[in-house]
């Protein structure tokens, strides 16, 4: 079986459709993303069960698109509650547009309910670990947000949130969130931020208990604090290409579809746009 994608974009979007009917939708996150893309990219063409399509126009690769479109519309749009949860690892302002752009696409909605941007220059190995107690000797202080990413950082984080407020201000994006900032960086956010955030997350592999500090700053200004377990890099760069030679990820999200008045999860599924380097870039 031959990966889908060819050499003809430098650019393409990889969507894996909702995952949950796909026995791989209640695994770790990175495992969920690197199974999901497995299936779209390396399916067999003949098989029934996985229907995938070449957007050859807009270089997009979308797995079961019209059974997606089908959770998101058996319910109102005011029946349902859309999330999405971006993950960064560069300072690109244009891949916090496609990102978001690709989202209320391949959905065909018009706005979701929530963006949480996980933007994470410097990875941490403690974060990235999914295990608690990794490493033992490594204080939260040390391994903070700000201390491995300095005012530098803060600078770059800053401008790419302004990026999501821009669809917060039109309503596309209805409440903004932040993961795993400490207090620090979250105040400088907050403080600076024309729409603020209203969801903060914190990943318990680098703080095995949410400081005090950060429950406090979070209860004064009435952000919803969640946990999660999401490493901070969430596919390998190797992992990618061995399932899409000469790509390398850009950017990922994940979105989850709830109903409300029940809080089923409905759909879940994650979005991924790669690039290869320009001809010109190789001279």
């Amino acid at each position: 079986m031959m990966p889908t994608i060819t050499k003809n974009y430098e650019n393409v979007v990889i969507s894996t459709g909702n995952i949950i009917n796909k026995e791989i939708g209640q695994r770790k996150s990175n495992e969920e993303l690197y199974d999901g893309l497995k299936v779209t990219l390396h399916n067999d063409p003949n098989s029934e069960s996985v229907v995938v399509e070449i957007d050859k126009r807009h270089g997009r690769v979308l797995c079961a698109t019209q059974e997606l479109n089908n959770r998101l519309t058996e319910n109102r749009r005011n029946e349902i509650s859309i999330g999405a949860k971006i993950f960064l690892n560069k300072n690109s302002l244009e891949c916090i547009n496609q990102a978001v752009d690709a989202l209320l696409n391949i959905l065909n909605v018009t706005h979701v309910d929530n963006v949480v941007l996980a933007y994470h220059p410097n990875v941490s190995a403690v974060a990235s670990s999914n295990d608690c107690g990794s490493c033992p000797n490594v204080s939260y202080a040390a391994n903070s947000w700000s201390a491995r990413n300095g005012e530098q950082g803060i600078a770059e984080l800053k401008l790419l949130y302004k990026g999501l407020e821009k669809y917060a201000l039109k309503q596309q994006i209805k409440q903004l969130g932040i993961a795993d900032l400490d207090t620090k960086a979250l105040a400088e956010l907050y403080n600076s931020a024309e729409v603020a955030p209203t969801i903060a997350q914190v990943n318990l592999a680098a703080c095995c208990v949410v400081p005090d500090e950060l429950n406090e700053f979070c209860r004064e200004h009435e952000l919803v604090l969640n946990t999660h377990s999401d490493p901070e890099l969430l596919l390998a760069e190797e992992q990618f290409s061995c399932l899409a030679p000469g790509y390398t990820i850009d950017w990922s999200l994940r979105y989850q579809v709830h109903v409300r008045c029940r809080s089923v999860l409905t759909a879940k599924g994650y979005i991924v746009g790669a690039s290869q380097p320009s001809p010109h870039n190789l001279i």
